[in-house]
This record gives C-alpha cells, sequence and structure tokens, in this order.
C-alpha cells in the first residue's frame, strides 16, 4: 500500500516541477515589443541625448561668459575703487562705492581689517589665493556662492574682492529649466512627428504581411503592390513577387500532375473496364463448357488483350505529353513534313500520300522536333485507317505572316459536325463499332492536341461527310534574331 502510494505521487510532483518550470520560463521572456514601437523609442532616446548633450554644452558656454565677466569686473575692481580701501572709505563720493553684491576687505599689517560694511553674508575668503585668479568660494554662513580674488598693495596690506554669485546662478538656473521646457517640446513633437513618419513609412510592410495572410488563405494569384526598386521596400516587394510566382508555378505544377495521375487513373479504369469484363466472360464461357471452340475462346481474349495493351501504351503517351517539358530548338517543317511523309509511306505500304508546299518563306517555327513529328504521322495515321481503304491522304505546307500551317487533308469518309465538335476529346470515337475494328483507342487525337497546345498552337478540323476531312495546325513562327 505504502509503494503504491508512492508510485502515484511521483507524477503529480514532476508535473508540479514542469508547471513550475514553464511558468518560470514564461516570466522570464518579455513580450517582444513591435517594430515600430522600437523605432519610435530609438528615435525619441536618440533625441534626448541629444537635446541633453547640446543643453550641457550652452550651460557651460553661458557659465563661461558669465564667470569670465565677473572675473574681470573683480580684477577691474582691485585696481579702482578697491585700492583706497581704508577708514576714508565711506566718507568718500558715494559714486565710487561698489555695487551693493560687492564686499572689499582690506588687511593691514597692523592687524586691523576695513570692509565695505556690515554683510548678512559674509564670503569665506580663507582660501583664496593672494596674487592668483578669482576663485569661487562659499560662505561663513549660509549657501550663497562668491567669486573672490586677492592682491596685495604696495603698503603690504592684502585686499579681497568678492562678488556674489546669487543672480548669475540665477540666470543658469532660469537657461536651464528653459532648455527642460524646450527640451519637452520639442521630443513631444519629435514623438509625434516619428510615429507618423514610422507609420507611413511601415505601410509597405503592412501592405506585404496583408498579402502574405491572403496567400496563406489560398489566393496565390495575389501579389505584392510594387515600390521603386533603388528603395528597400521595392526591393522586398520584386523578391517575394518573383518568389510568389515560382511558388504559384510549382502549386500549379503540381496540381496540374495530380490531375493528370487522377484522369489517367479515372481514363484507365474507364476503359479497361470493357476488355476485363469480356475477358472475363470468355473465361467463364469456357470453364461453364458453353463452348468447345478454345481457338475462338482464345482469338477473342488474345484481341482483347493486345486492345488493353495499346489503351494502356496510348494512356502513357497521353500523360507524357501533358507532363512532359519540350527540347524546343528551331525546326524547318518544309523537313520535317518531307519526313513524316517518308516515314507514312513506309508505315502504309501501297496507299497514297502527297506533300504539297505552298509557303512562301522557309518555314521555321521554335518546337520539339520529335514531337511535332509525331503530330503529324499521328494525323495521317488518322486519316488513313478512318478515311476508307482507298482514300489518299495529303499534306500541304503553307504560312502566314506570323503563322505556319500544316493540312493533313484525306477524301475519305468524313465525319459530322457533332462528332467533329467532340473529336479532340479523351476516348471519343466518331464510329464506335469501326474504331474498335481499326485498333483505335480513342486518345490519338488527345495526344496531337495536347502536343500542339504545348507548342502555343492550336489544331482545328473541316469535315463534310462523304467529302472527307481537313485537320489543319497552326504554329507561331519563330522569333527572329535581332
Amino acid at each position: 500500500m505504502s509503494d503504491t502510494t508512492t508510485n502515484n505521487q511521483a507524477p503529480v510532483s514532476g508535473a508540479t516541477r514542469v508547471s513550475e518550470k514553464t511558468q518560470r520560463r514564461r516570466i522570464q521572456r518579455p513580450k517582444a515589443l513591435p517594430l515600430r514601437t522600437w523605432l519610435l523609442v530609438l528615435m525619441v532616446l536618440v533625441s534626448g541625448i541629444g537635446l541633453a548633450m547640446s543643453s550641457l554644452a550652452v550651460s557651460s558656454i553661458m557659465r563661461n561668459v558669465l564667470y569670465t565677466r565677473v572675473d574681470t569686473e573683480l580684477n577691474d575692481a582691485l585696481h579702482s575703487w578697491a585700492s583706497n580701501l581704508d577708514e576714508t572709505f565711506y566718507t568718500q563720493d558715494r559714486s565710487r562705492r561698489p555695487p551693493t553684491d560687492y564686499v572689499a576687505i582690506a588687511y593691514y599689517p597692523n592687524g586691523s581689517v576695513v570692509s565695505t560694511g556690515p554683510m548678512a553674508a559674509i564670503p569665506d575668503v580663507r582660501d583664496v589665493y593672494v596674487g592668483g585668479e578669482p576663485m569661487s568660494v562659499a560662505s561663513t554662513e549660509g549657501d550663497t556662492e562668491w567669486r573672490a580674488v586677492a592682491a596685495v598693495k604696495p603698503d603690504g596690506s592684502v585686499v579681497v574682492v568678492a562678488k556674489d554669485m546669487t543672480t548669475e546662478n540665477s540666470i543658469l538656473k532660469g537657461l536651464a529649466i528653459v532648455q527642460v521646457i524646450i527640451a519637452a517640446v520639442v521630443m513631444l513633437i519629435i514623438a509625434i512627428v516619428g510615429m507618423w513618419f514610422i507609420h507611413r513609412a511601415l505601410r509597405p510592410l503592412r501592405v506585404v504581411e496583408k498579402t502574405a495572410s491572403q496567400i496563406a488563405a489560398g489566393n496565390l494569384d495575389k501579389r505584392v503592390p510594387e515600390w521603386p526598386l533603388h528603395t528597400e521596400v521595392g526591393q522586398l516587394a520584386a523578391a517575394l513577387n518573383v518568389m510568389l510566382g515560382r511558388l504559384q508555378n510549382s502549386v500549379v505544377d503540381a496540381q496540374e500532375k495530380e490531375q493528370q495521375m487522377r484522369r489517367f487513373v479515372g481514363d484507365a479504369s474507364h476503359e479497361l473496364r470493357t476488355p476485363l469484363t469480356s475477358l472475363r466472360g470468355y473465361t467463364e464461357l469456357y470453364r461453364s463448357g458453353a463452348t468447345q471452340d478454345a481457338e475462338f475462346v482464345f482469338s477473342k481474349i488474345d484481341a482483347e488483350s493486345k486492345r488493353m495493351s495499346l489503351l494502356v501504351e496510348d494512356l502513357l503517351s497521353l500523360t507524357r505529353a501533358e507532363g512532359n517539358r519540350l527540347d524546343l530548338r528551331q525546326v524547318d517543317m518544309l523537313e520535317l513534313v518531307l519526313s513524316v511523309g517518308s516515314s507514312a509511306r513506309a508505315a502504309f505500304a501501297g496507299r497514297t500520300i502527297n506533300v504539297n508546299n505552298e509557303a512562301t518563306d522557309i518555314p521555321i517555327v521554335d518546337g520539339d522536333p520529335d514531337r511535332l513529328h509525331q503530330v503529324l504521322l499521328n494525323l495521317v495515321s488518322n486519316g488513313i485507317r478512318h478515311g476508307g481503304e482507298d482514300a489518299a491522304v495529303t499534306l500541304t505546307l503553307r504560312d502566314d505572316e506570323e503563322h505556319v500551317l500544316i493540312d493533313v487533308s484525306d477524301d475519305g469518309k468524313g465525319i459530322s459536325p457533332e462528332d467533329a465538335s467532340h473529336i479532340f476529346e479523351r476516348f471519343y470515337r466518331a464510329d464506335t463499332s469501326r474504331t474498335r475494328d481499326t485498333g483505335g483507342s480513342g486518345l490519338g487525337l488527345a495526344i496531337v492536341k495536347s502536343l500542339v497546345e504545348q507548342h502555343g498552337g492550336s489544331i482545328s478540323v473541316e469535315s463534310e461527310l462523304g467529302r472527307g476531312s481537313v485537320f489543319t495546325v497552326c504554329l507561331p513562327k519563330a522569333k527572329q534574331a535581332d
């Protein structure tokens, strides 16, 4: 019972420790401030430091100016009214007496001391260096600051002249208060202007953020607005748009691959269902003893097997045509058409296959020669197989200002307008029984259409029952180098 209790308490203790660590980690991690807050704080902080240094410099300069002026007045006093400081000083002309904020003290060799009169605050002149520069001293009582200078007269007496610095210190104090007020107002203005400027400067980033959110929600066509490329935001927007374009192309390619695979699986399962059913039917027919003609059964099984093989090969060809990239190069279509004619005559010996050239210029296109050869040979084969036993096929090469056109015509049975509108669809058969007899899978023209469109071209058909068909392949001419 004791062991059980101990085991039950251990996980609780561990969970408590984990919880405490989590809480401690949360406390130790301060929440990150937004960039605009950091920029505003940095701007105000730098401005405050600059204003503080400026205020200190102004105060220091002002203090030096005031103290230099006082020192000059003290030295002048030593050689003017303070030089006649004796018992008769107060009986002299009042215009020669010192200002009220000045104090003069004379120390005579006989020990007598003469001052300018009774004072509420007396400067402590014990540390004043005789014959030296003016210096600041305190009061014997109170906190009044004095500026004092001492000199020796010819009769051996020592004269000390001091000035009360209350007025000058009040000026410096007032200047400091004014500077603080000005600095506060300036920092407030900087904060307001900085907030507006940062808000305006970061607007493109907010647009980028909004665009990224829309893209994350599935809108891959969205792009970041363009800004001048000489700006950082413009360079960022350009790089993002390039990345988004490549991302969209990758997603589209992946979706197309997936759709091709689904189409392939769906088409294969749909088209293979009939021959597989036939195979199983003939097998069950033979097993059940309903027929003893083994040669007939095996011939049917062989025919359906060949049909399935052809169907699978055509499905794979269509998938490759839709998914593979082209090996583009400049192709002379006259040479290609002549080559197709030779190949077709060898494949269909005894059939009439003609080649006509009506092009007014050298018919050059940017394309994959192997794929274009496959397109034209498939069209010729289609005309031979479905045009009738005596149908002749003609390849006619022509051009206009921007395109090269190849007509593959036959004088066979033709097709109806309704069938012509669906002839390039997958597994479409204008005549099901005839197509099965000739071994067609219904994918040949779908493969042709896919390859032509990959070359940036188009294919069309004109046909009339009893008068044959004309398939026209239209390809853009190759761009001539300047």
